[in-house]
């Protein structure tokens, strides 16, 4: 998979977030849905968040 897939995936893993990727071209589209099959495991998941930990506080919204 591509980063930006584990990105995707990552960011719809709970079911309570809404993602709208941008997607033009068809291989784009394909490559999004794709990410609805990636499954993360408990060291998957605490391995970024090692990298990427939780704000102490209220961020702004980044648009990736």
């Amino acid at each position: 998979v591509q980063p930006l897939q584990i990105a995707l995936a990552w960011t719809i893993r709970s079911n309570n977030v809404i993602a709208i990727p941008k997607a033009v071209q068809e291989e784009h589209v394909l490559a999004n849905a794709e990410v609805a099959t990636i499954e993360f495991t408990e060291e998957d998941l605490s391995r970024i968040d090692q990298v990427f930990p939780k704000p102490t506080r209220k961020m702004p919204l980044d648009i990736i």
